[in-house]
């Protein structure tokens, strides 16, 4: 059992200290799945949800998680201060973080929480807390110079600036369920940091988007979305053609992208410009709280 010196606390600013050391520290037990944050960037946004474990004023445990959209949340980040993440140390902690994170979603509104479990530690508690295992996400890549043409030339595909985040976010709202689509903030730090952001307008009106980011000498399409009206008559196609050859031009040959298993259509699209899954999959978990 948790010792009766453990004390659970929300975050506040005076542990922003002793968190960032906690998370840099490379004998903790760590899970962080931020996307295009950095711990420090992400923790100082409003609303979202993070729990501390605290014995003698120290922080041996973190958990967090996303606001809530749409009724729909992720969790984001756990951290375990001991030898190991299955021992009864650890299980104890994590179960009075996760109890006082689950009731702070539940009362945002929250009514489902998923999990990227990056390492098989985290299956491992998820698992004994409820949570289903309900797909993979995985990793596809393609090499080469030569790309299918554009399947959509009457497209305008142009580059896009960071204060239209909102409106590619309310195409990523559109084209997904609550649980995969991004908030405007995620959007907008998603194209700060991206190394392409390009917009498709038919006839003047935004109908898909792209965000990809660079890694070395790989380009990685981070997202890709298109509005539910037009899927189907080539729009992905498009954004993804002029991406593959702007960077081709740029001497970057190799390109990555993650989808769910069970979207069959994206990955025809990417099967249809190269891509071939490259056997990384990464489980997908979720628990209902209400």
């Amino acid at each position: 059992m948790v010792g009766l010196g453990t004390e659970i606390v929300p975050y506040a600013r005076r542990f922003r200290r002793d968190l960032l050391s906690l998370v840099d520290d490379p004998a903790v037990w760590l899970h962080v799945h931020l996307d295009w944050h950095s711990v420090e960037e992400w923790i100082v946004q409003p609303e979202v949800p993070i729990y501390l474990a605290l014995q003698a004023q120290r922080v041996i445990g973190a958990i967090a998680a996303t606001p809530p959209l749409s009724g729909a949340a992720w969790l984001r980040l756990i951290a375990l201060r001991t030898a190991s993440p299955s021992n009864d140390v650890a299980k104890d902690v994590f179960a009075v973080l996760w109890c006082a994170l689950r009731l702070r979603l539940i009362a945002l509104g929250c009514a489902e929480l998923a999990a990227l479990a990056l390492h098989d530690w985290v299956s491992d508690l998820l698992s004994a807390y409820g949570f289903t295992h309900i797909e993979d996400i995985i990793t596809l890549r393609r090499r080469g110079a030569e790309v299918p043409e554009s399947p959509r030339p009457d497209l305008r595909i142009r580059h896009a600036q960071t204060y239209e985040a909102s409106a590619a976010a309310a195409i990523d709202r559109a084209a997904f369920s609550p649980l995969w689509a991004l908030d405007e903030g995620s959007v907008w730090q998603a194209a700060r940091t991206a190394a392409s952001f390009t917009i498709a307008e038919e006839r003047g009106r935004a109908v898909g988007y792209q965000i990809s980011t660079l890694h070395g000498e790989s380009v990685h399409l981070a997202r890709l979305a298109v509005l539910p009206e037009v899927q189907g008559s080539g729009v992905g196609g498009a954004l993804l053609s002029e991406l593959l050859e702007s960077f081709i031009k740029r001497g970057v040959l190799a390109a990555s992208v993650n989808t769910q298993a069970s979207n069959v259509r994206s990955q025809r699209l990417y099967e249809r410009y190269g891509f071939m899954h490259s056997g990384l999959d990464i489980p997908c978990w979720r628990i209902m709280l209400a």
